[in-house]
């Protein structure tokens, strides 16, 4: 799904490595049941839980290496993506001020506390810089010119700080290959919930109140197949509010307070389901969230929040190749033009809500594609999807798409590329064919680009939901942990318009619109260009327009001071 802010399909997921043997696929034009596949299809939540909760089990897809079958691993860090700020005149730069002094005073020098033996692919702490904004030789960064204003900033301030201390654990999985998934880790961490209690976890690392020893071992039942598992954990370190660990354990209690707020996670990042806007016209629908961080901002420890939209497309990559082939009888132009379109497009899996690039379409390749299972034993992509999800592949002519791994993806062994099936996969983001539609960008803009004002009240009603649920609420109490009841105020102060410079005269833009195209179209440049030898291309029946396209440049390009020629048609 795309974000219409910033996302572009990096929530993949750690897969499964395969490989065997391909049926050659008979024309994608002869789908089964395409309808009711259609209509079945519904967006679910993923994992949206960062702390534990007791959610259902969630798997992934097949991948296609090489002749086993490969676990990958499970230890890859949970990240948090740092929000991008608002560029609206209201929503401003963070905040200035002296903020909690006693808790900038205290996180000002941090210390990581009591190490133990343990493994991490992070960057040391030793080599990780606090962020710097304000220059050693400045005092101050409040000017003097301007009028004084009041300004709203996109960050909630966090109050007080917390007295406890954590234990950090490091958990291994044996066979790890059963439980990839971190909604199905947190399952195997549940069912210990009497000792593993008030922990946050995030797939990899968990933090507790109580000691559970240095190293110790829990047996755990699959909740799907009922097989074995065994659960290790392994002390790793022992943290204060000091450690820069809290800022990680942080950003794990604030999507928990998104989650608890009833947003769910698709990608990375949550999004208020419902909330969603249905364009009909368009068969899309368009879901609000938010990006938040943790992190210390001008000398305070601050929540910066965002907002962002997912768009996400009714239609599915199984639907879209049926209108492909219908519209074309060449089978080769019909496999053209669906490659030509599809490769390159961002997916959503809808049994685990996951994003994944297209990178190519097997044709060669259908759900009855076979693996070899880290046993030996052969399994088809359909009873893969049968067993692991409960999904009835409607359609087994259909082609496989193939996704290959990311960066994320291969730092965690997987090598082999993704295969995923059209049935499965909902179109995201906004075709080409769709960007050149005026009406529909513009109708799009109204919901997605959104003024100072309107902002304001968005995140202002995002502090207030947390405010007042009563789960979030008890969350923050669990962690000692409280937090501001609106966003940050400072003050700022609005500047003089800039003079805008030409030949012959100067103007100036007003600040509500910081726009002068309309006052300079007829002014005279400083310095242009001239354009005195260039070539028009059109054919012979369209004189018409080409001599349009040139008295349009020349009408254009003679009040700015540029010297036009005619060219050679």
């Amino acid at each position: 799904m795309e974000s219409v802010g910033r996302a572009r399909g990096r929530g993949r997921a750690n897969l499964l490595s395969l490989t065997g043997q391909s049926d050659v696929n008979p024309r994608p034009g002869a789908f089964a049941n395409a309808a009711a596949a259609a209509s079945s299809f519904s967006v679910t939540s993923s994992a949206s839980s960062v702390l534990t909760s007791s959610t259902p089990t969630e798997k992934q897809p097949p991948t296609s290496t090489g002749t086993t079958f490969e676990p990958i691993s499970s230890t890859t860090k949970s990240t948090v993506e740092k929000p991008r700020r608002g560029n609206a005149p209201v929503i401003m730069a963070a905040p200035r001020g002296k903020g909690v002094e006693h808790l900038v005073s205290e996180l000002a020098v941090l210390s990581t506390g009591e190490r133990q033996t343990g493994s991490g692919r992070g960057t040391p702490w030793s080599n990780i810089a606090l962020p710097k904004t304000k220059p050693t030789h400045i005092e101050d960064k409040r000017g003097v010119s301007g009028d004084p204003i009041s300004i709203v900033a996109n960050y909630i301030r966090i109050l007080s700080k917390p007295s406890w201390q954590l234990f950090q654990y490091h958990i291994d999985f044996n066979p790890e290959e059963m439980v990839v998934q971190r909604k199905m880790r947190r399952e195997m961490v549940l069912q210990h919930k009497q000792i593993l209690k008030d922990v946050a976890f995030d797939g990899t690392t968990l933090y507790s109140f109580e000691y559970i020893g240095d190293e110790r071992t829990f047996q755990c039942q699959h909740t799907v197949t009922g097989d074995p598992i065994e659960m290790r954990l392994r002390l790793t370190a022992k943290n204060s509010p000091d450690s820069p660990n809290f800022f990680h354990l942080a950003n794990l209690i604030v999507r928990k307070l998104l989650e608890l707020s009833g947003l769910r996670l698709i990608g990375r990042n949550y999004y208020q389901f419902d909330r969603k806007i249905d364009l009909e016209r368009y068969r899309l629908t368009l879901f609000p969230g938010f990006l938040t961080n943790v992190n210390i901002y001008e000398g305070s420890l601050m929540i910066n929040v965002d907002l962002s939209h997912k768009v996400l497309n009714k239609t599915t990559v199984f639907n879209r190749l049926q209108d492909i082939f219908t519209q074309f009888v060449d089978f080769k132009r019909a496999q053209d033009e669906a490659t030509k379109e599809l490769v390159g497009q961002i997916v959503l899996t809808t049994y685990n809500s996951k994003t994944y690039k297209i990178d190519e379409i097997a044709w060669d390749k259908s759900p009855n594609y076979t693996f070899k299972k880290r046993d030996g034993t052969d399994e088809t992509l359909v009873k893969y999807y049968y067993d692991r999800y409960q999904l009835k592949i409607e359609d087994t002519t259909q082609p496989l798409l193939i996704s290959k791994p990311s960066k994320k993806d291969r730092r965690a062994g997987q090598t082999g590329p993704l295969m995923l099936i059209p049935e499965l996969c909902c179109v995201t983001g906004i075709s080409d064919v769709m960007r050149s539609d005026f009406q529909f960008m513009k109708e799009l803009a109204t919901h997605t680009h959104i003024g100072p004002m309107a902002r304001f009240e968005k995140l202002t009603e995002f502090c207030h939901d947390i405010q007042n649920n009563q789960e979030a609420k008890d969350e923050l109490k669990k962690w000692e942990i409280s937090v501001d009841i609106g966003l940050v105020e400072f003050d700022g102060r609005l500047l003089e318009s800039e003079q805008i410079l030409y030949a012959n005269r100067s103007i100036r833009y007003k600040h509500d619109e910081a726009d002068w195209s309309r006052e300079g179209r007829s002014l005279k440049h400083i310095s242009c260009k001239n354009l005195k030898n260039w070539i028009v291309f059109y054919p012979s029946s369209l004189r018409e327009l080409g001599d349009e396209l040139i008295n349009a440049l020349y009408q254009v390009c003679v009040p700015f001071g540029m010297e036009v020629e005619y060219p050679n048609v």
